[in-house]
């Protein structure tokens, strides 16, 4: 059957040449009926003219520079933290629509700027958040959709990576980075977790650095959050995971879910009152989530669809990064607000 929603291939710009940026190529790669790439940004001009030459795509230093060469719809940004803000607005005013990497900005200023030039430019953007897209995370919400735990009361997630990754980059650099591990890996069960449970009204945090010394920046994060109405959450992340990526334990007043990267993809779903549990094996599929994610992206874009997660969530995202370093820094809960 067709697909009724396109009408036609998505241009896109790949804003960003750098690990991350690569991996969007992949994923656009893997899209060829609904997407073209029209060319490649990046400051380091050797590698756009390395990444442009390979995929036969003009290449330039910046996105206005770029689109003197070629046409665009949209926009993918993938590069260090600190540059999110300035290159989303730069493609909004070029009217593109976005899709930006986590975590969205920095800080909270800049989320609220992106948001007022989505509006003024009336063109999208989709915070990046790839993690949604894991069958155990959809096959969680449906169940939470579905009331099949009840009212959510409790969630708590780890996240991380070794942080080989991290060291001596521009990951340690605060600012470049805004941060260590919370600002890393954090933003992924953030979203996840505002998007199950809603909005959280209060935060405390602790941050340390345990194994990299060498870094300025955390190694190890923990944010506490509530809501209005007493529900929690709690968000620990850490460049020192060794062994694993990802769990998440839900607690609703009905069941559980608890998935645990190192079950292997797997998601675990039990009864408050009959303790019955029901294994859902996800294993043997294949990680697709990239694509899955910029697909999704595609469709909503072609319909006139805002693409969740949108700039207003990656703003609340940013809001609960900053709260955790602001309550170690002020030593304090600090209260989290609306967002516009």
């Amino acid at each position: 059957m067709p697909d009724m929603f396109m009408k036609k291939k998505l241009r896109i710009l790949i804003v960003g040449c750098g690990y991350f940026g690569q991996k969007r190529i992949e994923a656009c790669k893997q899209l060829p009926r609904y997407i073209t790439i029209a060319g490649f940004v990046d400051t380091n001009s050797e590698l756009a003219k390395k990444t442009g030459d390979r995929l036969h795509a003009p290449f330039a230093s910046s996105i206005t520079q770029c689109l003197k060469k070629t046409t665009a719809n949209v926009a993918i940004v993938a590069t260090p933290n600190i540059y999110h803000a300035s290159l989303v607005c730069e493609a909004l005013k070029n009217g593109l629509h976005v899709l930006c990497e986590k975590p969205l900005t920095t800080s909270v200023k800049d989320a609220k700027k992106i948001i007022m030039f989505s509006k003024k430019y009336r063109k999208f953007v989709k915070t990046g958040s790839n993690h949604r897209y894991f069958p155990t995370i959809q096959k969680a919400a449906e169940f939470i959709t579905q009331g099949k735990i009840g009212r959510v009361l409790l969630i708590k997630g780890d996240i991380g990576t070794n942080g080989s990754h991290t060291k001596n980059s521009w990951f340690w650099n605060k600012n470049i980075s805004g941060g260590g591990t919370f600002i890393d890996n954090a933003p992924h069960l953030l979203d996840i977790t505002r998007w199950l449970m809603g909005d959280f009204s209060t935060c405390v945090g602790s941050t340390t650095t345990t194994y990299w010394k060498k870094s300025k920046v955390e190694d190890v994060a923990c944010g506490i959050y509530k809501t209005h109405d007493g529900r929690m959450a709690i968000i620990t992340s850490s460049w020192t995971n060794w062994a694993g990526y990802m769990s998440l334990e839900i607690i609703g007043d009905k069941g559980y879910i608890h998935i645990h990267s190192e079950n292997k993809n797997k998601l675990l779903v039990g009864d408050a009152v009959s303790h019955k549990q029901k294994v859902f094996d996800f294993s043997t599929l294949p990680i697709t989530s990239y694509k899955d994610e910029l697909l999704d992206f595609v469709k909503n874009v072609q319909r006139g669809i805002e693409p969740r997660p949108n700039a207003t969530d990656g703003a609340h995202v940013v809001q609960m990064i900053d709260a955790v370093y602001q309550s170690i820094k002020l030593k304090k809960h600090i209260p989290l607000s609306k967002i516009l």
